[in-house]
């Protein structure tokens, strides 16, 4: 029997990290699978992973990974780069609704989506721009507007930390979601992270729950000093 999105987000997001989704947000997390899955199979390749337990565990799981990394303040303003189905953004909005959570894509169609599926999870106030991130950074209304600037899978380090930091001002943070190594892209972003005035932590690792096979994930913050 195919256990249900929901009932992996029980025992992975509040039985085992203990974050207490409310019977409402595992709701809003099941409709958001139905969606992925609808959309994946009749408009556009959103996702090669559409059965209930990857998406529950490396798509929801994962982007809820950085709660377990990052303290968010409340009503923290967030920016998500590369948003792609719309996570981390989403996924976080879902858990913590006070969020001001701003979608970034540079593929209309997702941000299609991206719409779509934050309307129906009742979230009018996220914010979708079509935009590659180079330029999106030197838009008034965007360029140091967040406390903090996301990506999930997006591109290695020396790439993505230049998309990045242009979104916060001072004392703001940059994360990126990475897979279960990242020592060589930190050892080749050196001189990018200077240039930029970051500091990097060390990366906080978090195992994935209810993963087939022991999964890691590597969350990478850089504040900008």
């Amino acid at each position: 029997m195919v256990e249900t999105v929901g009932e992996i987000l029980r025992r992975g997001a509040n039985g085992i990290w203990e974050i207490g989704l409310s019977e409402a947000q595992i709701e809003q997390f099941e409709l958001f699978a139905e969606l992925i899955v609808e959309w994946n199979a009749t408009r556009m390749n959103l996702t090669r992973l559409t059965s209930p337990l990857e998406i529950a565990v490396k798509h929801f799981l994962d982007s809820l990974t950085l709660l377990k990394a990052v303290d968010l303040p409340e009503n923290s303003r967030l920016i998500d780069v590369g948003t792609g189905p719309g996570l981390p953004g989403l996924a976080l909005k879902i858990v913590r609704p006070d969020l001001r959570v701003t979608l970034l894509d540079s593929t209309a169609k997702k941000l299609l989506f991206c719409r779509t599926a934050a309307d129906a999870l009742g979230f009018p106030d996220v914010e979708t721009v079509h935009a590659r991130a180079e330029d999106a950074a030197k838009m008034p209304k965007l360029a140091g507007k967040f406390g903090f600037a996301v990506a999930r899978a997006v591109a290695p380090l020396d790439r993505l930390l230049p998309w990045l930091a242009p979104f916060v001002p001072m004392g703001g943070q940059v994360i990126a979601m990475k897979g279960s190594s990242v020592a060589e892209e930190i050892a080749a972003a050196r001189s990018t992270v200077r240039r930029l005035g970051l500091t990097l932590a060390p990366p906080v690792s978090i195992t994935l729950p209810e993963a087939e096979e022991e999964t890691v994930r590597l969350i990478v913050v850089g504040r900008r000093t």
